[in-house]
């Protein structure tokens, strides 16, 4: 499949099969997350790859809270209809996390240090279009409170949690996604 191509095809899925992902499709995605770039090569991402059924009700669970903490702040309805059945449907969760201490150079900047957080962030998004291209769907997933999901995994206090990515085969394609034209993203300064 073309870069381009699966670029523009991929989706965000929010309903999987109860198929299991071939471990040799997953070690392909994993490797494409390991070749992103990062800043000073640091490559400060760490990757748990999570299938136990337990484990996922229980992010499952707390991401739940989150969302009632958000609802409360917000009072915007559509955050309390949300299901986050997707969370124990899919066969396959990884979580993405970072440690802040590999930022590189952008520490000694004002209001800056978040280069890891953007490496894993590459990361991420190779591991989405990997995924696409394996005939898989995937949710780009963030509504969660860092401190209880590395509670439930029991994660290393220095790493920072960057981002789930939901992962399995999608019930059904998802319909295009339309996007803003590009003349109103693009600015040329000459």
């Amino acid at each position: 499949m073309d870069v381009f191509q699966t670029i523009k095809e991929r989706r965000s899925y929010r309903s999987y099969l109860d198929q299991p992902v071939e471990e040799e499709k997953l070690q392909a995605i994993l490797e494409a997350g390991r070749w992103a770039p990062s800043v000073m090569n640091l490559q400060p991402w760490k990757f748990f790859v999570v299938k136990n059924s337990d484990v996922k009700a229980k992010l499952k669970a707390a991401s739940q809270e989150t969302l009632q903490t958000i609802y409360e702040a917000s009072g915007w309805k559509w955050v309390s209809k949300i299901s986050l059945e997707f969370m124990t449907e899919a066969p396959v969760i990884i979580v993405v996390a970072g440690d802040p201490q590999k930022t590189g150079a952008d520490q000694f900047l004002p209001g800056r240090g978040q280069g890891y957080a953007y490496s894993c962030c590459a990361a991420v998004q190779n591991m989405h279009l990997a995924a696409h291209a394996s005939g898989l769907g995937t949710l780009w997933f963030t509504l969660y409170e860092t401190g209880k999901v590395k509670e439930i995994m029991n994660l290393p206090a220095e790493l920072d949690v960057v981002s789930m990515i939901i992962l399995g085969y999608p019930v059904q394609p998802e319909a295009s996604m339309k996007r803003k034209p590009l003349e109103e993203m693009v600015m040329m300064i000459e």
